[in-house]
């Protein structure tokens, strides 16, 4: 593998640290967080925001593309994958809600992971900036939401085997087309940043024209 081999090269092991398998044995001073400059931790929340939204929607496409390379993992990733993606659409959501929800008077009061609150005070926002929330799109939205809703309402179907009573959650027993859910998500995608930056602009614009006050705007 590519990857594996530059990795190889660049820390000098004597294996391909991206091999299936592998004779790794764990060993003293082994650190999961060890020093390195592959990659940095955002310290700033608005920053850690736009990294995590960002990180577990693009996680998931890539566990989709593992999944679709490799038959023999493929009923091992669509979990976290589709773990990813449920999780994307609630931070989407709760982006949006944090970013404009005061122009609409409202908030996300306690938080959870209850996608149906969220989706409304998305919906409640729409509408304050003039938005139809019944075009075409908003509703496809609104449904493939409550598919997550109806499957993983807590956001654990995709994480347990078992919720909190014993039982197992309830998921599709027949096969997913997984090229139809990489490109559906893709569409979810372009909709909540196209709403964020409609969102940005029209409160923009309020702002600009309470600055001007009612007679200078003419």
């Amino acid at each position: 593998m590519e990857i594996g081999q530059k990795m190889t090269y660049n820390r000098a092991y004597d294996y391909d640290v991206y091999e299936r398998h592998t004779e790794r044995w764990p060993a003293a001073g082994d650190r999961l967080l060890s020093p390195g400059r592959d990659t940095f931790l955002a310290d700033e929340a608005d920053e850690r925001n736009y990294r995590l939204l960002r990180g577990y929607k693009r996680a998931g496409d890539i566990l989709i593309q593992g999944a679709l390379a490799d038959r023999t993992d493929c009923r091992n990733l669509i979990f976290p994958a589709l773990f990813n993606y449920r999780h994307y659409i609630e931070l989407a959501l709760k982006a949006i809600v944090d970013d404009h929800g005061a122009f609409a008077g409202g908030s996300l009061g306690q938080k959870n992971h209850k996608l149906p609150e969220l989706w409304q005070l998305f919906l409640a926002i729409s509408a304050a900036f003039g938005n139809d929330r019944s075009n075409e799109a908003a509703v496809a939205v609104g449904e493939c939401i409550d598919e997550f809703v109806t499957l993983d309402g807590n956001s654990t179907a995709f994480r347990y085997a078992r919720n909190q009573r014993g039982d197992t959650p309830v998921l599709p027993s027949g096969g997913l087309d997984l090229v139809r859910l990489h490109d559906v998500m893709n569409g979810l995608e372009n909709f909540f940043e196209c709403a964020d930056l409609d969102f940005t602009h029209k409160a923009d614009l309020a702002a600009e024209a309470a600055e001007l006050g009612p007679c200078e705007g003419y």
